[in-house]
């Protein structure tokens, strides 16, 4: 099947780890396992086989579609009544997209194929091992907590993947896996510890009856951000910026697209690459003076979204700030904070949050993703 294949040698029978009392490392191979299917395609299912997604674009988009479920709770051993207990998710199934949004853009494209080798295709490798390698960390845990609360706390610190006996050689073969020494082979950190630690408290506040969405999501807003502050440090900090942005090249190119904005990093928090898609026009102009033309002052969006974004109450994007340096960790995570209040303050509007959740349903849809962005025998660390 080459490098890029790899074998599921866990037993595949929903709940069979609580049945067999499997040991800790076993459940964490369980669920590390899990996130590899879902960014793999099965290509011999008598044999279990599965080979890697090989396109970024796709790979992106399958990603952002697990946050989504995720979030939806449409994942294994999902809980409907607990919808946004994972809270974090939302937002990064719409950052996810935002990477395969820019994998999608023709500057990517063409510089890719044409500009000589390392300008910009080194930068397009280290965002796609940065997004492969997060949602290696990340899927996990929510897989694992899921499953069970108390095995994950019983088994939070024993998650390893040195010492990984049944699919080790497996993880091995997914592509940069010579980074997980710097990302400390997958194990527990502060900042998981202090996220899920939150969940509890959470999902008591999901559980109330009587209740409706929008007075649980008020009774539980301050620990629903600091779920997500603590797994955006996570991502940010102990792993993107050790596996992306130390790269001096990837540096280079974010100070070239940040003076010309190409590709485009808006956040948009919808399923639309663009966002232009989610701006508003304003109306022409009446001949009749503005104080007798007040449709002249009024927003309208078009296409799909028409009549909708206009009932929202605030906008659905985030630029960077102006003085926003992607490379410099405290920089984005000034950024990273900004946009995550909007996300905020849109979940906790019951309009904010219809809007996306629906978008969030569409991500969810992209699982089996065959996206145009394709990658080489340079690629993937050689693992093609």
């Amino acid at each position: 099947m080459g490098s890029l294949g790899w074998e599921g040698n866990t037993n595949t029978q929903e709940n069979s780890c609580k049945a067999l009392q499997c040991d800790c490392l076993t459940f964490w191979e369980i669920h590390q396992q899990e996130a590899m299917k879902r960014v793999s395609n099965l290509t011999d299912a008598k044999k279990n086989l599965y080979k890697l997604e090989p396109g970024y674009e796709a790979r992106a988009r399958r990603i952002a579609s697990v946050y989504a479920k995720i979030y939806l709770e449409q994942e294994n051993h999902g809980n409907k009544q607990l919808i946004g207990r994972y809270y974090w998710m939302g937002l990064g199934a719409f950052a996810s997209k935002t990477v395969a949004a820019i994998f999608k853009h023709g500057l990517t494209t063409w510089g890719y194929k044409w500009v000589p080798i390392g300008v910009i295709r080194d930068p397009v490798h280290s965002f796609a091992k940065g997004n492969l390698w997060l949602f290696m960390d990340i899927a996990p845990w929510h897989y694992a907590w899921n499953m069970s609360s108390k095995s994950f706390n019983q088994c939070k610190t024993q998650r390893n993947v040195l010492k990984f006996t049944h699919i080790k050689e497996e993880v091995c073969n997914v592509p940069w896996s010579n980074c997980l020494p710097i990302i400390k082979h997958l194990q527990s950190t502060p900042e998981i510890t202090k996220a899920f630690d939150l969940l509890p408290k959470i999902e008591a506040v999901f559980k109330r009856k009587g209740k409706t969405r929008k007075e649980n999501f008020t009774l539980a807003a301050k620990d629903l951000f600091k779920h997500l502050l603590a797994i955006a440090v996570q991502e940010q900090r102990n792993i993107l910026q050790e596996l992306v942005w130390k790269d001096w090249k990837v540096e280079a190119q974010a100070t070239l697209q940040r003076y010309t904005n190409l590709p485009d990093s808006t956040l948009v928090l919808s399923s639309d690459y663009s966002a232009e898609a989610v701006k508003f026009v304003r109306k022409s102009q009446s001949v009749l003076p503005s104080a007798y033309n007040r449709q002249s002052m009024e927003k309208v969006y078009k296409g799909r979204h028409e009549g909708v974004l206009d009932q929202l109450p605030e906008s659905v994007y985030s630029e960077q700030l102006a003085n926003t340096r992607v490379a410099n960790y405290d920089s984005r995570m000034e950024w990273i904070n900004e946009a995550a209040k909007k996300y905020h303050r849109l979940m906790l509007s019951d309009k904010g949050r219809l809007f996306l959740e629906k978008e969030l349903v569409i991500i969810a849809g992209w699982a089996n993703s065959k996206a145009d962005f394709k990658v080489g025998k340079d690629s993937n660390d050689g693992k093609i």
